[in-house]
């Protein structure tokens, strides 16, 4: 009986062990658990894109039709996604409706809300913020160069003013000063010739 009772034991003890490891002697992992993939965040923004696209691709009368409705839903309805998808469509240079200056405050007022925005906007709403930033730096330094160019050009053209005026001037006097010499002479050839007349008669040459 005693040997009986051991063996039992011995019997359910390796059962215990066999259930607890596999085959080869190794622990069982939990399976990873899924992550999200590129597809999963490119659907969240997904929205975005396809309006951009429509903006950048259109036509003019399209692209005036996709603004004015972005335009409209931010003001009847601001809700986070339409103010982010108008901020986009503004900071977008492909239509006559695109503002950077309005696009850079919006966008910055949007990346100040907080959690409002879900990660991936405010990814992209960041590299747009960026991006506009960076074409306002270029067109205040592209404004700055032409008023300088404009600035020089117009010193030039008073310079050149200036000294084709005093080059008038000075040949006026010095027309002034040959008209004098000349009268000088002119008298001077005529007080000769007076004195010649009355020394040896006016028929003298």
């Amino acid at each position: 009986m005693r040997n009986a009772a051991t063996l039992l034991l011995v019997s359910a003890a390796l059962a215990a062990c066999t259930a607890l490891s596999p085959s080869d002697g190794r622990q069982t992992a939990e399976p990873p658990a899924p992550t999200a993939g590129p597809a999963d965040v490119t659907d969240g923004i997904d929205v975005y894109f396809q309006t951009l696209r429509r903006l950048i691709e259109g036509d003019p009368v399209e692209q005036a039709d996709v603004f004015r409705n972005v335009a409209a839903a931010a003001d009847t309805s601001p809700t986070t996604t339409n103010k982010l998808m108008l901020a986009l469509a503004l900071a977008t240079p492909t239509h006559p409706s695109s503002d950077e200056a309005k696009a850079q405050a919006l966008l910055n007022e949007l990346l100040a809300a907080g959690d409002t925005l879900l990660p991936e906007e405010r990814t992209l709403a960041l590299m747009n913020l960026k991006d506009v930033e960076a074409r306002l730096i270029l067109e205040a330094e592209a404004n700055r160069l032409q008023r300088a160019a404009a600035a020089a050009s117009a010193e030039r053209n008073d310079r050149t003013t200036q000294q084709l005026q005093a080059a008038l001037e000075e040949n006026r006097q010095l027309k002034l000063a040959l008209d004098d010499v000349r009268a000088r002479l002119d008298a001077i050839t005529n007080i000769e010739r007076s004195i010649r007349e009355r020394e040896n008669g006016p028929n003298t040459p």
